[in-house]
């Protein structure tokens, strides 16, 4: 691969937001300031500092701060996403040139990157889920952002278009998802060095992963998306079960839980 990159840097913000970083590069995914004041708050100056900036699909925890990061920007940030998803930032007056579309099989060289696109698929939510958070509605605080959600959710849609993406650089390979689902048409690399896995949206999220790291069987594993960033929609995910598992049939994977703000590095 390109590039004298002697390691991969992956910091960790939150929710789905992650920063790729090597020789100088950087690359943010899915950057989101959480509605929970009370867990880490990523920067909008410090998103708008990157230049290149992907989107996994629409929905408001991937997408809806990019007009809010563009406007504080003073740098030529290019946002790679999908068609609809594109086409919703430009009705909210986000200019042409800062938004480029990607679609599955584009294949982009951003600096020592290589990241092709590849179908994804969201994940299917549970209706205990919804039960959960209608329990939490007795909060508060939780009722007011649950009203922000349901406004925002009409302007941030997933528009079926969920992508993932298959990363490379300096013989590493990292393959992310968008949400924890897959498409069953799409053939998906195997014994990826890292696979960035969404841990959100099911209550019973600990055994419905397992089929998907069958599928993919990765090398590590970085969980994220398992805070609690929007409740009452979200909570704090237990891994505990998954990762019990993960011991038990695949006792040579690491399962890796970061806490927001940190980051770690894959390396020769």
């Amino acid at each position: 691969m390109m590039g004298l990159c002697l390691s991969i840097k992956i910091k960790w913000f939150g929710t789905a937001s992650i920063l790729l970083e090597c020789d100088g590069t950087q690359i943010l995914i899915d950057p989101f300031i959480p509605l929970n004041k009370k867990i880490f708050q990523p920067s909008i100056k410090e998103f708008a500092e990157i230049e290149h900036i992907l989107i996994t699909h629409g929905h408001l925890d991937h997408a809806g701060n990019i007009p809010a990061i563009l406007n504080q920007s003073r740098k030529k940030n290019l946002v790679y996403c999908t068609g609809k998803v594109r086409e919703n930032f430009i009705s909210k007056g986000i200019p042409e040139e800062h938004l480029s579309e990607i679609s599955p099989g584009t294949i982009l060289n951003i600096g020592s990157f290589q990241i092709k696109v590849l179908k994804g698929a969201h994940i299917v939510f549970d209706k205990a889920m919804f039960i959960r958070a209608f329990l939490r509605l007795c909060i508060p605080a939780n009722f007011k952002r649950l009203q922000h959600i349901l406004k925002e959710n009409k302007q941030y849609g997933e528009f079926g278009e969920t992508i993932a993406f298959d990363i490379q650089s300096q013989g590493k390979r990292i393959l992310l998802l968008g949400s924890l689902n897959l498409d069953d048409n799409t053939d998906y690399p195997k014994g990826a060095d890292l696979l960035i896995l969404p841990f959100q949206g099911r209550t019973d999220i600990n055994t419905y992963a397992l089929p998907f790291i069958d599928r993919l069987v990765p090398k590590k594993i970085l969980l994220d998306h398992f805070d609690n960033s929007f409740p009452p929609i979200s909570s704090t995910v237990n891994s505990r079960t998954f990762e019990s598992a993960m011991r038990s049939k695949y006792p040579e994977t690491e399962v890796i839980r970061l806490v927001a703000g940190e980051f770690m590095v894959i390396s020769d």
